[in-house]
């Protein structure tokens, strides 16, 4: 169906009402496209007339910068028709003519001018050669030193400057003057390109730079390999000199002095004496100022001035002496200079080291050194490589023994920190002993982790307080030290020492390097370190043992035992791996002990022997079982003991009571044990003599008839029977219990103790005074044993 004309609708209302729905979306699409064409058409108006716009601005742009342009243009000119400037022109132009009138020579007088001129352009060439980048700075310094000698040869040309022109006098002074101040800037050019190795500096660079220095200083070839190796030696002593280096020696230096040696002696081998001389004899094939270079640097203008200058110049050749070096004299300069050069090398190398204390630093310092003279040393010909290579490694491994030494003596802070805790000892602080069980473990923040619990808890069960935290910490980071050292020797065990691939060298070669680099100087420092480390453990054992018995009739030598004990412990926990500090302490340690078992035993004993053994009477007696009755518990003062011991063991330390240790307390105790009740037995005896005597004199007849006398007598008898037999039962009932109580002891002091001699001894005293039978003694040890099992563990330490 065709569209409806919709120019003749005026509003949407006439659309609804005169057509049907079919029409009215034809209209609809009718006027979409109606107006996607209108914007089609004016989205290119639009354009046309925004790239007209930007037309416009361009022409603007460019008729501004034609307008500043003709305005510089008209400014330049007008400055130079000014009327000072026309004015000096024509003066200068006036006297130019006055003096040429006066001149009958023009010809000199234009000579003299143009070689003023192109001695301007000759100093000003000069420096601007010098000043240029790396790129072409051989051929630069080549032509710098022509220019020079054209220089020269144009300030000899005026003669005597006394008879020339004012202007000209003073120009051809001021460039004498200036010849020399060039001619040094030129030689110290050459020495920087002559200084440089590696990557920054081309072997003909270097050779160019010898042309240089042989024309500017006319010298023969010999001269020139002279001052090259001289410029190296003092190169090589510049990167050694600390006065000339702001920061530090490192690495670095020496390892640019080894390329500067090595390079050295390829250097001189590639240039001398052929190219050398052949470059030095291409200089003399062509005239100065024929040079092709020359002619083409802009600012001499020589297409001018060249004219102008005498036959002197124009003629002139460098004479230089190319063939006053032959291959022999160089291979002779070039070993000498390759000997004094190895020892200004090595020397400097030493005084590097000295000022470097890090034992990782001089190994990797040493892996750089080798590695770099294992690639480029042996490239010389005519030079052994390993006589270097011993000589680095000398130096080397006299620094690594000698920071060896001197960490391995940093073990004696050790025992300067126990000698100082031992002078400043201070009773309650410095044996202060950290229960494990205090409200301040106890009221510890856990936020920190369980590291800081861990320490906590450690450092409390094995006794650690401030004053041996101080000294394990202080061997530890000594330890520390010295595991790094000897990782560091394992390192260099492993190292492989092989040529680069390029290289075509000798297994036999690789194999010697090899074992010398990797195995024997490791073991020569290996051995020089476990040796050193003896020599300290020693040093430490005698301090520590002199510190020790230099406290001995101290007031707290207990305490002080402890604390060495505890001391000696941690450090024979983290010795070294070596057979020869394996005794380290151990000499100290059976009198340490001694100390500490005193300590311990002491008061406990004296308060048994006060308390216990005095008693006359036995608590328990009515406890006793069997026939005859025996007892089956110890009395209060045996058990008391044990447990006064063992508490005392406790408050020492449960961290000191070694098998050795406990070992020891129970053969000093047992020993005291004895001695005390051994002299209570003796007092209990001579009770009983004293009775015996009694009873025998109440039992003897009177000598007098008197039948009163016999009468008061036999009741004094009667009398004293019925009080001394109560005393005898009481003193066997006690000698009874304490039997028990030597069988009980036995067997917490075990039977190395028991089977001694002064003990069996004393057991058969005191059974002697019990009256007893066998049978009876076996009875009590069978009953003291099974007591002992029931409540052995109540005493932990002993058991």
């Amino acid at each position: 169906m065709a569209a409806p004309d919709t120019s003749t609708l005026t509003s949407s209302a006439q659309v609804f009402a005169a057509h049907t729905l079919p029409q009215v979306r034809a209209i609809h699409k009718s006027l979409h496209a109606q107006m996607d064409e209108k914007s089609a058409r004016l989205r290119t108006q639009v354009g046309s007339s925004y790239r007209e716009l930007l037309g416009t601005a361009d022409a603007i742009v460019r008729m501004r910068d034609d307008m500043l342009a003709a305005q510089d243009v008209l400014a330049r000119m007008g400055g130079m028709c000014g009327r000072t400037v026309v004015g000096a022109k024509v003066a200068g132009l006036a006297k130019f003519s006055s003096v040429a009138d006066d001149d009958s020579d023009k010809d000199l007088r234009l000579s003299r001018v143009a070689r003023v001129q192109l001695l301007n352009a000759c100093g000003l060439a000069v420096g601007r050669l010098l000043k240029g980048g790396a790129e072409g700075r051989g051929d630069r310094l080549v032509l710098a030193a022509k220019v020079l000698i054209l220089k020269r040869l144009l300030v000899s040309s005026f003669g005597n400057v006394d008879t020339l022109h004012e202007e000209i006098r003073v120009a051809v002074e001021g460039a004498r003057k200036s010849l020399n101040s060039l001619r040094r800037r030129l030689l110290r050019a050459v020495e920087k390109v002559l200084e440089k190795v590696g990557d920054v500096v081309d072997r003909n660079d270097i050779l160019k730079a010898l042309t240089a220095y042989s024309l500017t200083s006319s010298s023969g070839a010999r001269d020139v390999l002279r001052h090259f190796l001289s410029v190296r030696a003092e190169a090589i002593t510049y990167e050694f000199d600390l006065e000339e280096h702001e920061k530090d020696r490192d690495a670095d230096n020496v390892l640019k002095g080894l390329d500067l040696y090595t390079r050295t002696l390829l250097d001189v081998q590639a240039l001398v004496p052929n190219k050398l001389s052949d470059a030095l004899s291409r200089l003399k094939k062509q005239h100065l100022l024929a040079d092709k270079s020359l002619q083409e640097l802009e600012g001499l203008r020589l297409d001018i001035y060249e004219r102008w200058c005498g036959d002197e110049i124009q003629y002139f050749t460098p004479f230089i002496r190319h063939d006053d070096l032959d291959g022999k004299q160089a291979k002779e300069m070039l070993t000498s200079w390759a000997k004094k050069g190895g020892e200004i090398l090595l020397q400097g190398l030493r005084r590097t080291l000295e000022h470097v204390s890090e034992f990782k630093t001089i190994v990797n310092l040493r892996t750089s050194v080798l590695q770099h003279w294992i690639n480029d040393g042996g490239k010389a010909r005519g030079f052994d490589p390993s006589v270097m290579l011993n000589g680095l490694r000398e130096a080397i491994d006299e620094r690594l023994l000698q920071i060896l030494e001197i960490r391995v003596a940093k073990l004696k802070l050790v025992g300067s920190e126990v000698t100082a805790t031992l002078e400043a000892w201070q009773p309650g602080i410095s044996d202060q002993h950290r229960s494990l069980w205090s409200e301040e473990m106890l009221d510890m923040d856990v936020s920190g982790g369980a590291n800081q619990i861990t320490h906590e808890i450690t450092s409390r069960l094995y006794g650690r307080n401030d004053a041996v935290a101080r000294v394990v910490t202080s061997y530890e980071s000594w330890r520390h030290l010295i595991g790094s050292v000897g990782d560091l020797i394992d390192q260099l065990k492993r190292q492989r020492w092989d040529d680069d691939v390029e290289e075509i060298e000798d297994e036999d070669v690789i194999a010697e390097r090899q074992k010398l680099l990797s195995k024997d100087d490791p073991e020569l420092l290996q051995k020089k370190l476990d040796e050193t480390i003896q020599e300290a453990f020693n040093d430490l054992d005698k301090q520590m043992a002199g510190a020790w018995k230099s406290s001995l009739d101290s007031t707290d030598n207990g305490h002080i035992a402890m604390y060495i004990l505890r001391i000696l412990r941690d450090i024979r926990a983290r010795l070294p791996n070596l057979e020869g500090v394996k005794s380290f302490g151990l000499e100290s340690i059976p009198s340490l002990y001694e100390k500490l078992v005193i300590h311990v035993s002491t008061p406990p004993l004296e308060e048994f022997a006060s308390s216990a053994l005095t008693r006359r009477r036995v608590a328990g007696r009515a406890l006793w079982e069997g026939e005859p009755a025996l007892p089956t518990q110890p009395s209060t003062g045996t058990f008391k003991l044990l447990r006064d011991l063992v508490m005392s063991m406790g408050d020492a330390g449960l961290d000191l009571w070694t098998p050795a240790a406990v070992k020891i307390l129970k053969h000093s105790f047992g020993k005291q044990l004895v001695e005390v009740w051994r002299k209570e037995l003796g007092s209990e005896a001579e009770g009983e003599q004293e009775t015996g005597k009694s009873e025998e004199v109440s039992g003897e007849k009177p000598s007098t008839p008197e039948e009163s006398s016999t009468t008061e007598a036999s009741e004094d008898s009667l009398q004293s029977e019925k009080t001394i037999q109560p005393k005898s039962e009481k003193s066997k009932d006690i000698f009874i219990q304490w039997l028990y109580d030597i069988h009980l002891l036995q067997q917490y002091l075990g039977t190395e103790v028991s089977s001694e001699e002064f003990f069996g001894a004393f057991v058969e005293e005191a059974f002697k005074k019990t009256g007893l039978e066998n049978g009876a003694k076996d009875r009590l040890a069978k009953a003291s044993q099974e007591y002992w099992k029931r409540t052995s563990l109540l005493f932990g330490l002993l058991a």
